[in-house]
């Protein structure tokens, strides 16, 4: 009877370690050179190529990574778990998948996670269960559907491309509205986007984050909102390469602890972080130049991270996904700057009602700083001098 108890917790705290999930810190580092854990670098339709992948998605509960495998018309999965020879092919016959959204809500041994898939070519968002033939269309029309996502109360957002603006899919309503952009209206002002590729949604607060492709710049646009703010990219709609700038932004992935904007800067081929309020982010992967080299990228159009802070890239134009191991994960320090300046948060010498205020020191310490009044020896010794000539 002991050894069953015994047994019985040692399995329940695997699955709690299993499920928990790394907090990233905004000054994390990542190795910049990748390891392929997709595709062969050459298109074809094996199960160890790709062709022209042009989005992913990481199923945290079972560890599985799904490409949409645009080029040759399926959706494969890679269990990153165990070594894999090859992808398994979760949805097939699909025309031109573009982007994609696992939702494992209701994943179990018998049904396995729904797929939905932005369906560039066909105009449409299509759901499917696992082991069906056919996709079912979700809400209207999506012309030229080029990104999808779900929030937790299951409606369905998709970014329209070719009429530049996201909408949204009522499964209680089964009605779609506007949620961001105006019907074939492309612009840069704040209620306008261009070509809106990959969107992330917040599920906490249902903020809707998108990829606004040709006017160079991350949109955000906070639930109800008529409008959008940037959040990574210039002010202006032209594309650049200094770390103010971004040009033709494909994918985008969003820490929801931090509000910290991930970006796959696709015509510049590197992978930039933006801190919020920031005016300019830093590159965390890639900036090389384009190639095929392990730390280079050909038009990178999506990104994700595994549970292990561990970084997942779209290379499309290299028919691969590459993994960047997380190398340094230590909390930022006032020294740190991920391109970003620092604040050091000084305590108040007014009442503690008071809120304190930020304050930089020059050197780093606070003016009204404290020290244990015990100290611990570091150089000498026990006092007595010894000198030999």
């Amino acid at each position: 009877m002991q050894n069953l108890i015994i047994y019985n917790v040692t399995i329940l705290f695997f699955c709690l370690v299993f499920s928990v999930s790394v907090k990233i810190s905004p000054c994390a580092k990542w190795n910049t050179n990748g390891v392929t854990i997709a595709g062969s670098g050459i298109a074809g339709n094996f199960s160890t190529q790709l062709a022209l992948p042009h989005g992913i998605f990481i199923d945290k509960k079972t560890n599985t990574l799904y490409v949409a495998d645009f080029g040759n018309k399926r959706v494969q999965q890679f269990p990153l778990n165990r070594p894999s020879t090859g992808g398994i092919t979760a949805v097939s016959n699909v025309v031109d998948p573009n982007r994609i959204y696992v939702d494992d809500d209701d994943d179990d041994d018998d049904t396995g996670p729904t797929i939905y898939i932005a369906v560039f070519i066909g105009n449409r968002v299509e759901k499917w269960t696992k082991g069906a033939t056919r996709g079912v269309q979700i809400g209207d029309e999506c012309r030229s559907c080029s990104g999808v996502s779900v929030d937790r109360e299951k409606n369905v957002y998709m970014s329209e491309s070719d009429r530049h603006r996201v909408l949204k899919w009522s499964p209680r309503t089964n009605t779609t509205i506007i949620v961001a952009g105006k019907t074939d209206d492309r612009g840069s002002s704040s209620e306008q986007l261009s070509d809106p590729e990959a969107i992330y949604i917040d599920q906490t607060s249902g903020t809707l984050y998108v990829a606004d492709s040709r006017n160079n710049r991350v949109q955000k646009w906070t639930k109800d909102s008529r409008e959008g703010v940037t959040v990574a990219g210039s002010k202006t709609d032209s594309p650049g390469t200094d770390d103010g700038s971004l040009d033709d932004p494909g994918g985008v992935w969003v820490d929801e602890e931090t509000n910290i904007v991930y970006v796959a800067d696709t015509l510049n081929n590197r992978v930039v972080r933006w801190l919020p309020d920031s005016s300019k982010g830093d590159t965390i992967a890639g900036g090389f130049g384009s190639g095929n080299a392990t730390n280079q990228f050909n038009t990178p159009n999506d990104l994700t991270f595994d549970s292990e802070g561990n970084l997942y890239v779209c290379d499309n134009w290299n028919h691969r996904v590459q993994m960047f191991h997380i190398i340094d994960n230590r909390p930022c320090t006032p020294t740190s700057t991920a391109d970003t300046t620092l604040q050091v948060l000084c305590p108040s010498i007014l009442p503690a009602t008071t809120t304190p205020s930020p304050v930089v020191p020059d050197d780093g310490i606070c003016t009204n700083a404290t020290w244990n009044p015990n100290g611990v020896t570091v150089a000498g010794g026990n006092g007595e001098e010894s000198y030999r000539l």
